[in-house]
């Protein structure tokens, strides 16, 4: 300390300041900046590089992927009985719930679509009732890849109708069953 008031003042504003350099020194990280920094212009690169929507989206390729629903030809043709589903076994057991549901309400036919039921559990392919034939089938689903990278939705695209999701319980619109 200076013997001088005025000296006195100086040290004590200089030790105020050499404190808060410290103190923002332990506050501020310039290296941690720098790694920040260099992130957010990879994140914009990328961004640059992949964007999500333009007018760039022509089919360069497309990645395929097998799901499995059911299908059930009536007068008018084939119609889906519920949403693709990503395993076969998953399609059997909705096939099995939407036979038991219209085992409940076929009179003398209810047995057969009860046994229609089982059997596609246990591996039928499809199964033949009255004039309908249901199958389950492969759905062939897929990725759309362009310039920019997979294709996000579009407006244009169309969900499974629910009013058509035949399935029983929490899964579909139908009824519930008691197993």
């Amino acid at each position: 300390m200076s013997a001088n008031p005025g000296e006195a003042a100086d040290d004590e504003a200089a030790g105020d300041e050499s404190a808060a350099d410290e103190s923002a020194g332990e506050l501020f990280d310039d290296a941690a900046a720098r790694r920040l920094l260099e992130l957010g212009e990879r994140e914009e690169a990328l961004r640059r590089k992949f964007p999500v929507s333009g007018p760039d989206w022509e089919r360069t390729s497309v990645s395929h992927y097998t799901a499995y629903s059911a299908m059930l030809h009536e007068d008018g043709g084939w119609r889906q009985l519920f949403p693709a589903v990503p395993a076969e076994a998953e399609a059997r057991t909705d096939l099995r719930d939407v036979l038991r549901v219209r085992a409940l309400d076929a009179g003398e036919l209810g047995p057969r679509f009860t046994r229609a039921a089982e059997a596609v559990v246990r591996g039928e392919d499809q199964v033949i009732i009255g004039g309908d034939v249901y199958r389950v089938v492969r759905i062939e689903q897929t990725i759309i890849m362009t310039g920019h990278g997979p294709q996000p939705p579009q407006p244009r695209d169309q969900e499974f109708p629910e009013v058509l999701d035949e399935r029983p319980g929490p899964r579909g619109p139908g009824r519930v069953l008691d197993d």
